[in-house]
């Protein structure tokens, strides 16, 4: 019998991420602000406290998880304008709806591409 390979410290952080991003969304949907914003500073906060106790941190892995960030919360702003636009009978006021769940996506889909790239981001070469 092999013996077993000791379980990935990333494997194990992106299961509770993906659950606190899931629950972000589905508060969003739902319209509880409260409980969204509290699943995204959740979601923000545990991979820093991780990477904090378990890694060394290298020059400029903070600057690029926060481009991730801005990066990341551009899409669903972007998908939802695209939305709005290819619906028919959208004009310049018809479809707000599209905008504000964009918006209210944005900030969770931007924390949650962050935390992606300060769990899997390598030092340069």
């Amino acid at each position: 019998m092999r013996p077993r390979e000791p379980l990935s410290l990333n494997a194990l952080l992106l299961v509770p991420a993906l659950a606190l991003a899931a629950l972000a969304c589905v508060a969003v949907s739902a319209r509880r602000l409260e409980l969204a914003g509290a699943a995204a500073l959740t979601l923000l906060l545990l991979p820093v406290v991780f990477r904090l106790w378990t890694r060394t941190w290298y020059r400029g892995l903070v600057l690029r998880g926060l481009g991730v960030f801005l990066i990341g919360m551009n899409a669903p702003l972007l998908i939802a304008g695209a939305l709005a636009y290819s619906r028919f009978g959208c004009g310049e006021s018809g479809c707000p709806p599209f905008f504000y769940l964009g918006a209210l996506v944005s900030p969770v889909v931007g924390t949650l591409c962050s935390v992606a790239y300060w769990l899997i981001g390598r030092p340069p070469v």
